[in-house]
């Protein structure tokens, strides 16, 4: 990790803003007032701490290496794993509706972990800061459990959405880059943060076509006419680097291509609607979304069943499940790409 790096980490910990909070997936609240004492960490050698990790198939020629996002609404710092509500609401809007684009590609990783709270979001001080390293410290040691224990030298994708992104982004500085790992990633799916384009580590470059491999890719939806002005400078301020390239990365899902940054519904290969509670899974809407990047936002527009933003014009919650299809395919093409240039 760069000197750079290890010193900006600090500042972005502790500037994370109250909006972010809204941010946060809808999950049900704890109850807690107050923190309480953190448990123990996961055993990565026992099965109980992952909540998905495949064995692999035929068609499985890769692996995604899965980080979730914040889906521990408390007034404590970190979730404990023995927290059966917040496990099974992550079942339900991560595995269900964002892993699950990678199902066809790839053999599924996804360790559980002892997630920062909303908390952590709201209180920008030490024990907030603190809670992202305890959460980022259990990821670390996954990811190191995985490559030592069940990778067998198999090419992976690296994937996160928000806090996921966030520990996505601080893993390819501390462990992929300038390290074997890096010569079998086949790219890091980053959405749900803003991440300048100088924030990558130099080795990892942003994906800019939909074939490349060993770089990166991250996108932030909102509605076409979302004030966002705020956002990208809380983004370049927390996460920047200094004397790097600042601009937000913003890389079109529906095309995945750095040159076409705007892309007709026509182009939309399945979104995944949000089904009522307790009702019959919705079908895939196949071309019902359109989106642009526009200054390193992606500015979407969905036919019906709309989603519905957060208060703002936020899309957040639904960066990954509006182009499900689209990673779905693109996800298979980068794989078949990284196994075709092994060749």
């Amino acid at each position: 990790m760069t000197a750079a790096w290890r010193a900006a980490r600090r500042i972005r910990l502790t500037r994370v803003s109250l909006p972010l909070v809204a941010l946060m997936f809808a999950a049900p609240a704890q109850g807690v007032d107050k923190a309480s004492p953190v448990s123990a960490p996961p055993d990565y050698a026992q099965s109980y701490a992952w909540a998905v990790n495949e064995s692999g198939g035929p068609n499985r020629i890769a692996d995604v290496f899965y980080i979730h996002p914040t889906t521990f609404l408390s007034q404590e710092w970190n979730q404990s794993l023995a927290d059966a509500a917040a496990q099974t609401w992550t079942r339900v809007s991560v595995v269900d509706r964002q892993l699950s684009a990678f199902s066809d590609c790839c053999r599924r990783i996804m360790p559980w972990y002892r997630q920062a709270s909303t908390r952590a979001f709201a209180e920008r001080d030490g024990r907030g800061a603190a809670a992202y390293d305890l959460a980022y410290g259990d990821v670390r040691a996954a990811f190191r459990h995985y490559l030592a224990n069940s990778n067998h030298g198999r090419p992976f994708i690296l994937a996160g959405h928000s806090q996921g992104a966030l520990l996505g982004l601080r893993l390819l500085h501390d462990e992929i880059a300038s390290t074997p790992a890096a010569r079998r990633l086949v790219a890091a799916y980053l959405p749900g943060i803003g991440i300048p384009a100088g924030a990558l580590p130099a080795s990892i470059p942003v994906c800019r076509h939909p074939a490349q491999t060993r770089c990166a890719i991250s996108w932030n939806s909102f509605t076409p006419h979302a004030e966002t002005s705020a956002w990208a400078e809380r983004a370049q301020r927390d996460y920047g680097l200094p004397g790097r390239d600042r601009h937000i990365i913003c890389i079109n899902p529906l095309t995945f291509k750095a040159s076409q940054p705007a892309a007709a519904a026509s182009a939309a290969k399945g979104w995944l609607p949000v089904a009522a509670r307790d009702a019959q899974p919705l079908p895939i809407a196949i071309g019902a979304v359109s989106a642009s990047c526009k200054n390193g936002v992606l500015r979407v527009t969905t036919t019906s069943p709309a989603p519905a933003p957060i208060p703002g014009g936020i899309l957040h919650m639904h960066d990954i499940a509006l182009f499900w299809g689209d990673i779905a395919t693109n996800a298979r093409l980068r794989v078949r790409a990284f196994h075709g240039a092994r060749r």
